[in-house]
This record gives C-alpha cells, sequence and structure tokens, in this order.
C-alpha cells in the first residue's frame, strides 16, 4: 500500500510538471487584457476573414486582432487560416505548394480580396492595437517562425505568440525567450487525423512541457476540461471563439481575455 501511494504521488507530480506554464511574464502580458479580440479581424461577409480590410475595421474599432500565419512554397509569411484553399476560395490546393506570385491571383470567397503577406497586416497595424498571431505549422519544421522573426524583430513590441503545435512554441522558448507565448488547446476527440496520444497530451496540456507557455488559449466550449480549470488560476488564459454577448458574460470568469466573432462587444471606451 505504501508503494502504491508512492506511485500516485509521483504521477501526480509527473503530472504537474508537464502541465505546468512559465510564470515569470505575467506582468508583461496585463496590458493586453483591456483588448477583446477579433478573430481573424472584424470581418463579415463585405470584409472577409485575414484580409487587410477586416484587420483595418478592427483596427479603427480598437480592438486587438488574432490572425494567422503560414508560409507560401518560395517562403513568404502570408495570412491564412486553413492550409488548404478550398474553403477560402474553392480551389483544392495546398498553400505551401502555391508561390506568393500565384496566391496573389487567388480571390477569396467571391470578393476582390487576397491573402495579405504578414509584412503587408504589420505595416497596416503599425502598433496601434495588440496582435494575437498564430503560427500554423505542419509537423516539426519550424521554418515559418524563422521567417516570421525576421519581421517581428524589427516590429518589436505589441504582439503574441501562439500555436496548437507545441513544437513552434519550443523553438520560441529557445530562440526568442523574450517574445510572449501561448499554448493553443481544444478537445480534439473528433480529429481522426491526429494521432490519439497526440491529441490527448494536447487536450490535457501535457504538452506544456514542450512550449512552457505563457499563456493558454482553450476553446471555450471546452473550458471545463480538468487541466484547464487547474491552469487558470495560475496562469494568463484566452478564450476562443465567443460569438455573442451573452456567452462572453458566462465565460469571463474563466478567462483574461476574449477572442470574438460576429458581433461587437464593448471596449473599455464605450
Amino acid at each position: 500500500m505504501k508503494y502504491f501511494i508512492l506511485f500516485i504521488i509521483c504521477l501526480i507530480l509527473l503530472y504537474l510538471y508537464l502541465i505546468f506554464p512559465r510564470f515569470s511574464r505575467k506582468k508583461e502580458i496585463e496590458p493586453y487584457f483591456k483588448f477583446m479580440y477579433a478573430h481573424r479581424g472584424l470581418h463579415n461577409q463585405d470584409f472577409p476573414e485575414n484580409t487587410l480590410a477586416a484587420f483595418e475595421r478592427a483596427k479603427n474599432f480598437g480592438y486587438g486582432i488574432e490572425l494567422d500565419v503560414q508560409l507560401t512554397k518560395d517562403q513568404i509569411p502570408v495570412i491564412c487560416h486553413d492550409f488548404n484553399l478550398k474553403r477560402v476560395s474553392g480551389i483544392d490546393r495546398q498553400i505551401d505548394t502555391c508561390t506568393y506570385e500565384e496566391l496573389k491571383q487567388v480571390k477569396l470567397f467571391n470578393t476582390t480580396y487576397t491573402i495579405p503577406t504578414f509584412k503587408e497586416v504589420l505595416d497596416l497595424i503599425d502598433h496601434k492595437v495588440p496582435l494575437i498571431i498564430e503560427i500554423k505549422q505542419k509537423g516539426i519544421n519550424c521554418q515559418t517562425c524563422v521567417k516570421i522573426c525576421e519581421l517581428l524583430d524589427q516590429y518589436q513590441n505589441n504582439f503574441v505568440i501562439e500555436s496548437f503545435n507545441p513544437m513552434a512554441m519550443n523553438w520560441f522558448l529557445k530562440n526568442r525567450p523574450n517574445f510572449i507565448r501561448g499554448q493553443l488547446s481544444s478537445d480534439f476527440s473528433s480529429d481522426s487525423t491526429m494521432h490519439p496520444l497526440l491529441r490527448f497530451s494536447l487536450k490535457h496540456l501535457l504538452a506544456n512541457v514542450l512550449s512552457r507557455p505563457d499563456f493558454i488559449a482553450y476553446d471555450i466550449v471546452h473550458r471545463k476540461e480538468f487541466s484547464f480549470q487547474i491552469l487558470k488560476h495560475f496562469i494568463t488564459t484566452v478564450g476562443w471563439t465567443c460569438k455573442n454577448e451573452k456567452m462572453m458574460e458566462e465565460i469571463k470568469k474563466d478567462y483574461d481575455f476574449i477572442i470574438f466573432e460576429n458581433f461587437l462587444p464593448k471596449t473599455d471606451s464605450d
């Protein structure tokens, strides 16, 4: 019995070691709390997601912006959520198989808008509102991290980094430890493309041992998950994606700041 209790204690300690974050940057994150963050910009049917128009609208309304960055075939960081162009344009092709010149010809959601570069977005926002930059990375190749840092090293502040991929966050831990970084997560039970062990690790935040994040960005639908409920008392939390005021009121107790879409939440200036 004594050895069994010792074994259980060791398991608990291992679990805590795996999930626990970095605590040293909490003060640096506090200025971001006063903002609500527009998911992929302040978009609608006239101003598509992740376009310069949607980002400019968010900036003009005084909202922070969440956006998605990935690389083209010729290593240009561009803004698009999906790895495949099908949903946004009807073209069944992976973005990393297209050059930027090819992507410039792609029209989004039957509009005249096209996929912007990361540099264009940084130039447009110009530190006016904070950015939550999601790294879209396949596997362990961290070239996306390398390429966006060529721009962020000049931009310097008013942004945080996040990703579902713990290897991307591990790259920032090792190479840009001063950047505020976050681990994105959710319940991946229905994702049959993901290895079961990876699904389990990400859902329960066990990959924090690789990323040692400054904040956790957790799906609001699955916010009752055990590991998240533990960590919310110790680390900054970001909720995604809130779609109405009623839900925003319900989730405020679980999150320090919130990513929203499809409505206009109140800001401090209202």
